[in-house]
C-alpha cells in the first residue's frame, strides 16, 4: 500500500529533486505549488461531480457526447481552475531586467524569471496529476487482490507516463498564460492549448481498442507544444522589454 502510493508521487518527487538541486528552485515557493495544486482538486472534484449526465444525448450521440464530456467536464474545467489558482503562486521578486533576469533574494543567484514560474507551474501540475494516479491507484485495489498486483502497477505506470505528463505539461501552458496577463502580454492561444491538449487527450484514452494509442501522441504533442509556447513568450517578453 505505502509503496504503491509512492509510486504514484513518484514523477512529482523526482521533479521536486531536480528543480531543487539542478535549478535551484526555491524548496518553499514548490510546497506552496505542491499544496497549491492540490487546493485546485477540491473545486475540480466538487464542479464535476455536480455536473448532470445528458443520458439521451449519451444513448444517442456516444462519440459526440465524449468528445464534449472531455472537452468541458474535463478540460475547460481542470484548466480553468488551475489557472485561477495559478495566480496565488509568486512570480518574481523584483522586476525584470533588459536581459529578462532577476535577482532572487531567497537564493542569492540569477534566473530567468519566466523559467523559474513555468517551473512551479509544472510542480503544481504534477501534483494534480499524481493525486489523481493516487485516487486510481485505491480504486483499483481490488481488482489487485483478485488478479495480482502486476494487474496494478502496469496501468499506473502507463497514467503516470501519459496522464501525469498531460497536466504537467497542460499547467505549464497555463503558467505562461498566467505570466504573460501579469506582464500585459495577453495570449489567449496558451489557454486554448491547454484546453484542446486534455481534452483530446482525455477523448482518445476513453477509448478501450486501439484508438487509445493516439493519446500518446498527444502526450508528445503537448511536451513539444509547451515548449514552443514558452521561447514565444520568451520573445515577446524581450521585445516588450527592449521597448521600455
Amino acid at each position: 500500500m505505502v509503496f504503491g502510493i509512492l509510486f504514484c508521487f513518484l514523477p512529482l518527487i523526482v521533479f521536486f529533486l531536480i528543480f531543487t538541486f539542478a535549478y535551484k528552485l526555491n524548496v518553499f515557493y514548490q510546497l506552496i505549488a505542491i499544496l497549491t495544486g492540490l487546493l485546485s482538486v477540491i473545486p475540480i472534484s466538487l464542479i464535476q461531480y455536480f455536473v448532470p449526465d445528458i443520458n439521451d444525448f449519451a444513448n444517442n450521440y456516444p462519440i459526440f457526447y465524449s468528445l464534449l464530456k472531455s472537452l468541458i467536464l474535463y478540460a475547460v474545467i481542470e484548466e480553468v481552475i488551475k489557472m485561477l489558482f495559478l495566480f496565488f503562486l509568486p512570480i518574481s521578486e523584483g522586476k525584470l531586467s533588459r536581459n529578462n533576469k532577476i535577482e532572487l533574494t531567497d537564493s542569492g543567484t540569477k534566473a530567468f524569471a519566466l523559467k523559474r514560474f513555468i517551473l512551479l507551474g509544472f510542480i503544481m501540475g504534477l501534483s494534480v496529476g499524481c493525486f489523481e494516479s493516487g485516487v486510481y491507484f485505491f480504486e483499483h485495489m481490488q481488482k489487485a487482490k483478485n488478479a495480482g498486483s502486476q494487474l496494478l502497477y502496469i496501468p499506473i505506470f502507463i497514467r503516470m507516463f501519459s496522464a501525469v505528463i498531460i497536466h504537467f505539461s497542460c499547467t505549464g501552458l497555463c503558467a505562461l498564460f498566467m505570466f504573460g496577463l501579469k506582464n500585459k502580454i495577453t495570449k489567449i492561444s496558451l489557454m486554448l492549448s491547454a484546453i484542446l491538449i486534455h481534452g483530446i487527450y482525455d477523448f482518445f484514452a476513453g477509448f478501450q481498442n486501439s484508438f487509445k494509442y493516439f493519446a500518446f501522441a498527444v502526450v508528445l504533442f503537448s511536451i513539444i507544444e509547451c515548449r514552443l509556447k514558452y521561447k514565444n513568450l520568451q520573445e515577446n517578453i524581450d521585445k516588450t522589454i527592449d521597448k521600455d
